[in-house]
């Protein structure tokens, strides 16, 4: 071998050590940006790495989506290596010549660099598995905190309610009483009529208030979801034909009784179609389905409004939160739908896009004692 063939060997062997050290630092530097950019870095640098630099391009493509260099095309050869992330391929990495060059070990490539291209798709596997573990644990902090401020805004709720109710109730019957000894004076009774009319919207309120922060007692009785959504739209679908939306059942066969208060499910169904026509004034499609999935019900109360902006999707379980005008709603709705699920152990999640609309997605823990009691 020949000074000037050992010193090519030396430079190509240099060039991967360089593009190995550059990934590595890579991802100290950059582990909490973006994948994208990562991506876009990783491929700069393995195009240098390669015996030919300047006919070399280079792509990565994951779960479908491609990143490649500028003007990338296949050319005339190519190598390419698998992405793992936990034990699943999700994509590859791939580097192409644009032009011919003689044949060595794959094609024009060199064996070193078929154990470069593995080895840079290894690396770049273990980066996207760590960005996703870090984007997971983004998420699940977010729904703990969340979870953390709705219970304390239900203990604080709880005790509001409870200091409220006694005085209100006193409220109400002296208004009561007083209606009774005076039933002809007119004036008098239309005065006392708004005073209880107004102490039973508050006790209502009060009463929300119980349901969000769990302080309300339950009758529980064997429910069907399917039934209740029957009841519900029975009442409502009159409305939903004058406003010009579309309802769509899909409703399975196979889900069985769950053991609850059909009293609350019902109002977890209705303020669910409620808020979902209000969010369409024009128009348009809402879709109510039921699915039995790992022993759990799973309601799904979706529609193509107004959604919801990314400002607000964090706020709508909090108690008097509400995007509508002011005199027209309590706020309370979706608060009181969060307790009741959460009263039942079950879930609940939302996915909205402004424009696009907003899916509701409910699940019920199945009664295994009940399960196969289907209707």
């Amino acid at each position: 071998m020949t000074t000037e063939s050992l010193k090519s060997k030396l430079q190509e062997r240099i060039k991967e050590l360089e593009c190995l050290y550059a990934i590595a630092q890579l991802n100290i530097e950059k582990g909490n940006s973006h994948i994208d950019e990562v991506f876009y870095d990783v491929l700069t640098i393995i195009i240098k790495a390669w015996q030919f630099p300047q006919i070399t391009q280079a792509n990565i493509t994951l779960d479908g989506n491609s990143f490649s260099t500028s003007d990338f095309n296949r050319g005339v050869d190519s190598q390419k290596a698998d992405l793992i992330i936990n034990e699943i391929k999700r994509g590859w990495i791939e580097v192409c010549y644009t032009q011919k060059k003689p044949v060595l070990y794959e094609g024009p490539f060199l064996a070193e660099e078929r154990a470069l291209i593995n080895t840079v798709a290894s690396e770049l596997s273990a980066s996207i598995e760590r960005h996703e573990s870090r984007e997971e644990k983004k998420v699940l902090e977010q729904k703990l905190r969340h979870s953390d401020r709705l219970a304390t805004l239900g203990e604080l709720t709880a005790g509001i309610a409870h200091e409220l109710n006694e005085p209100l109730g006193s409220i109400l019957g002296f208004a009561q009483l007083i209606e009774s000894d005076y039933p002809e004076d007119e004036a008098l009774q239309n005065d006392i009529s708004k005073i209880i009319k107004a102490s039973l919207h508050a006790r209502e309120v009060i009463r929300k208030l119980m349901v969000f922060s769990k302080y309300d007692e339950k009758n529980l009785t064997n429910v069907n979801i399917n039934d209740i959504i029957r009841d519900g739209l029975y009442l409502i679908g009159n409305r939903c034909e004058k406003e010009n939306i579309k309802l769509i059942k899909i409703l399975s066969d196979e889900i069985p009784s769950i053991t609850a208060n059909a009293v609350q499910i019902n109002q977890v169904v209705v303020n669910l179609i409620v808020n979902a026509i209000h969010a369409m004034p024009n128009g348009g499609n809402l879709i109510l389905q039921t699915s039995l999935n790992n022993h759990n019900i799973h309601l799904v109360v979706q529609d193509n409004g107004n959604g919801i902006s990314e400002d607000n999707i964090n706020k709508i379980f909090d108690p008097f939160f509400t995007t509508k005008e002011i005199g027209t709603s309590t706020g309370l709705g979706l608060s009181v739908v969060h307790g009741i699920m959460e009263s039942l152990n079950g879930s609940i999640s939302v996915e909205s896009y402004l424009d696009v609309g907003t899916r509701f997605d409910l699940s019920f823990p199945v009664n295994m004692e009940d399960y196969g009691k289907a209707t």
